[in-house]
């Protein structure tokens, strides 16, 4: 297992925020040509967004 030697905390109050980011990983991932592990880095990063989406959303309602 991979384990990286450094991380990135990013707290969220709102689920507006955490779309924001997302859909400025995907703006990244689209308009820019990169290398795999580039690519692996900025594709994890969306898909736990996308679960700090999800979790925000169940906590609004």
């Amino acid at each position: 297992m991979y384990t990286p030697l450094h991380s990135i905390n990013i707290d969220f109050s709102h689920s507006s925020e955490a779309k924001a980011f997302e859909e400025s990983i995907n703006v990244h991932l689209n308009a820019h040509e990169m290398g795999e592990d580039e690519f692996v880095f900025f594709f994890n990063l969306r898909e736990q967004a996308l679960e700090a989406i999800e979790l925000l959303e169940s906590l609004e309602v």
